[in-house]
Formats: C-alpha cells, sequence, structure tokens
C-alpha cells in the first residue's frame, strides 16, 4: 500500500510538472532582446538537515537559548539553518516581533499540518531590515507557508512554498523584496496588503483557486518577471497608486490574466497574457488614469475581444513612442477594447512585443527538487 502511494503521488507531480511547462511551450514565439531566467537556489538535502524542534523567538535573548550561529550584527545575523522542522499542531518558526537583533532563516525543510510554516510578527512588528528568508522548502495545510507582519525592508528569496490555503502573506512591510520564489495554494499564492515600495520579482505562482498573486493598497512597487499561470486569476491588482507592473507572464489561467480594480497611475507593459479563459486584462470600475503599452496578448477570451476596461482616462498605448500592444485578433485599423470605457487602442502593435521568455530547463531542475525534498518526506512519514 506504502507503495502504491508513493507512486501515485510521483505520477501527479510528474503530471503537474507537464501542465506548467506546457503553458510556456504553447506560447507563441516572442520576440525578446534579452531571455530572462530564474536563478537557480541551491536547496538543502533533507538527509543533511538536523532535525529540529519548533523554534519561539519572543524576545532577542532567545537568539542565545538556542546557540544559533551569528551575534544578530547586520553583517552576522543569527542563521537558522539547515534544519529539518516537521511538527504536528504546532509552528515550525515563530517570532512574536518586536526585535531588534538581525537573522536569516535559511535551508530549512518546515512541515506543518495546522499552522504557519514561518510566522513573523504574531504580536508585534518585526525589527527594520532584521529579517531574510532564503532557499527554504515550506509545506503547511491550513495556514500560509509564510506570515510576516510589520517587516520593513525584509528579503524573502529563493523558497519553494506548497500550502492549501495562501503561499505567502505579507502585511505592513515597506521596502521589502520578494523574489525567486516558487509557491503552490488553494487560495492566494503570494498575498501582500498595505504595503509600499516593494519589489515583487521573478516569482513563479500557479495552482491557485483563487489568485495567482494579489497585492492590496500597495503602491509605488514593481511588480515584474513574474509567473502566474494555470491559476484562476493570474494577478489581482487592487487599490494601487504609480505601480508598475512589467515583463510578467500570464498564461492559462481559467478567468483572467490580470485583474486591476481602483488602481491610478499605474503602468502596465510588456505583459504576456495568453490562452486565459477570459480577458487577458480586466480593468474595473474606479480604476482611472492607468497606461497599458507593449503588452501582448494572444488568443485571450475564446477568441472575442481580449481587454475589458470599465474604469475612466486609461490609455491603451505608449504616449512617447505613439505605440499600442498586440492584438493576435487585430486585423486592420484600431483596436476597440471592452467594457463601459468605450476605450480604444489606436495604434495596434503588428509584431509581438519584448516579452521575457523564462528558462524551462531551470524552472524544471526548481520544481524537481522541491518534488524530491517533498517524496523524501512521505517516505519517512510513511
Amino acid at each position: 500500500m506504502k507503495q502504491i502511494k508513493i507512486k501515485v503521488t510521483n505520477l501527479l507531480l510528474i503530471l503537474l510538472i507537464g501542465l506548467f511547462l506546457s503553458s510556456l511551450n504553447s506560447s507563441i514565439g516572442v520576440n525578446s532582446a534579452e531571455i530572462q531566467s530564474n536563478e537557480i537556489p541551491e536547496y538543502p538535502s533533507l538527509q543533511a538537515l538536523t532535525p529540529h524542534g519548533p523554534i519561539y523567538i519572543e524576545y532577542d535573548s532567545n537568539f542565545t537559548d538556542y546557540s544559533f550561529p551569528g551575534t544578530g550584527a547586520p553583517g552576522d545575523p543569527y542563521r537558522i539553518e539547515n534544519y529539518n522542522i516537521t511538527v504536528s499542531g504546532d509552528y515550525p518558526i515563530i517570532f512574536s516581533g518586536n526585535n531588534t537583533e538581525h537573522f536569516v532563516i535559511q535551508n530549512c525543510f518546515l512541515w506543518s499540518d495546522t499552522n504557519t510554516g514561518i510566522y513573523l510578527g504574531k504580536y508585534y512588528d518585526m525589527g527594520e531590515g532584521t529579517v531574510s528568508i532564503l532557499n527554504n522548502i515550506i509545506t503547511t495545510a491550513y495556514n500560509p507557508g509564510i506570515d510576516m507582519v510589520g517587516g520593513n525592508y525584509s528579503v524573502i528569496s529563493g523558497n519553494t512554498i506548497d500550502s492549501e490555503t495562501i503561499g505567502m502573506e505579507i502585511v505592513d512591510s515597506d521596502f521589502t523584496t520578494v523574489s525567486e520564489n516558487i509557491v503552490t495554494s488553494k487560495n492566494e499564492g503570494i498575498y501582500v496588503e498595505y504595503s509600499q515600495n516593494l519589489s515583487i520579482s521573478r516569482n513563479t505562482c500557479f495552482g491557485s483557486n483563487d489568485y495567482g498573486m494579489m497585492t492590496d493598497h500597495c503602491s509605488n512597487t514593481v511588480i515584474s518577471y513574474n509567473n502566474c499561470s494555470h491559476n484562476y486569476v493570474g494577478m489581482f491588482i487592487y487599490e494601487a497608486y504609480n505601480d508598475t507592473i512589467t515583463n510578467n507572464i500570464l498564461v492559462n489561467n481559467t478567468n483572467n490574466g490580470i485583474d486591476a480594480s481602483h488602481c491610478y497611475d499605474t503602468v502596465f507593459k510588456n505583459n504576456l497574457l495568453q490562452n486565459n479563459t477570459d480577458y487577458g486584462i480586466y480593468i474595473m470600475l474606479t480604476s482611472a488614469d492607468n497606461i497599458l503599452h507593449h503588452n501582448a496578448f494572444i488568443d485571450n477570451n475564446g477568441g472575442g475581444v481580449q481587454a475589458n476596461d470599465d474604469g475612466s482616462n486609461n490609455i491603451w498605448f505608449d504616449t512617447v513612442t505613439l505605440e499600442g500592444n498586440f492584438y493576435s485578433d487585430w486585423v486592420s485599423g484600431s483596436y476597440s477594447i471592452d467594457g463601459t470605457s468605450s476605450s480604444v487602442d489606436p495604434y495596434p502593435l503588428n509584431a509581438i512585443p519584448e516579452i521575457p521568455e523564462f528558462s524551462n530547463m531551470s524552472l524544471a531542475i526548481l520544481l524537481v527538487a522541491s518534488i524530491s525534498a517533498y517524496l523524501f518526506f512521505r517516505r519517512r512519514k510513511n
């Protein structure tokens, strides 16, 4: 019976890899002057990790209680690293907040059947610039893989997260960098709210029944080179001011590629929107003064109009170059956008603009690394 379970799991995960990579292989070739690919993080080998119980940091003094290497200084942070923390009914790692010491959580395998994998700022905001979460594998059932509150100037990079709810939740964390993470989840993959001046780049979010990525009340933020494919909605931008959404891939989502609501003075450019069941981009009511140009709309909305605009004063072309967007169904003249605003793209492109192309091999290696860790854990549990 154990062998059968493992074989079934192997088969399902292999099918998942094929499904995800097919979203890239099925994309029309792009004329990209610069091919972009994610760096491949070095994931830990579970056999080499040290088993460890839950880690609870309530005060700065607790770092020395655990004898972590490092001094807590900016150049020598405490290092929570190379642990296998597998717990039932508990948090693998939790910080109450209000810390001043710098620390990094890296190269760990974290698993919980009930709670958040890494919970930072449970009672108080985290210390500014003290948090780095790097190259971990996190699996959770009923809570986010990572939940951080009040972590200004934090870095969350290179993690692989599998969650039955939200992959990563970040709240009130200005100037934070979220990069090169792979997230599968049932609800939102990456969810960020009430945070400003963020850099969200080169993440992969797929398999969500809700949004691959969602930002809520996040302004002056750059969202770039992410792949949000095979979700319900690829990306939802809500209550945004002066954001830049650029060079993202949004393919084979079962609703829209991008939803934008209450967005103002935001630029959407050089994004690939392909084979989404409904619109490539849906601009909702109360969104105004946004600019959309050099995006590639390919085979969205079942052959119908590929974009919708219910907002006001949105411009569907670059006001400097007088170049608009590419639409695979465009024949000649201007391109009429669906929606109550009666928007028009007067300068449709006759060729696909420069759009990023993610390295299939890099993504395959990343997925195989996380799958190997998952299967190893399953064998140990069984």
